[in-house]
């Protein structure tokens, strides 16, 4: 008799604490307005340019460059959310590796369109590879990246979105 009430009490204990954690409403993203705010009052420098970045393949982050009267240009990435800060110092490619040049053609010969984006992403934080988006025939852009080591091509996150 007491095994199948421990069981039921279990059991409602374990959907309560999903119905809580379900119901909290998910932090929003600072605003770039604020973020701004919020960097240039708690550091001596002056934000000169910052991009939102929630493309899925990290959690939401602005790219940061900040100029400090001291020490000159810092490249950061800062969590939308939390404000976890990360440098964005480039990491080299090692030798041997394929060329922005060689990424863009690979994923023309790959996928139909037009190449309209190819970048290095190669910050610290992540493997470097090139970031690549193909303007589609139907006008939605696909998005992927490239491994400068071994060419292979994998999906970003959202793969394909209309523009």
């Amino acid at each position: 008799m007491k095994i199948p009430t421990l069981a039921l009490t279990m059991i409602a204990l374990s959907a309560a604490t999903t119905i809580a954690v379900a119901s909290r409403p998910a932090v929003p993203p600072l605003t770039l307005a604020d973020l701004v705010g919020h960097m240039e009052s708690n550091y001596p420098g002056e934000v000169v340019a910052i991009q939102f970045d929630g493309a899925g393949d990290k959690r939401p982050h602005y790219h940061v460059d900040m100029r400090f009267p001291e020490s000159g240009l810092a490249s950061l990435d800062i969590d939308a959310v939390t404000l976890a800060m990360a440098s964005r110092d480039v990491v080299p490619l090692t030798a041997g590796s394929a060329t922005l040049a060689d990424a863009a053609a690979l994923i023309a010969t790959q996928i139909p369109g037009q190449v309209i984006v190819a970048e290095l992403d190669a910050f610290q934080g992540a493997a470097p590879h090139y970031d690549v988006d193909v303007r589609l025939p139907h006008g939605a852009v696909a998005r992927l990246k490239v491994d400068p080591a071994t060419l292979q091509i994998a999906w970003r996150n959202p793969a394909i979105v209309d523009e």
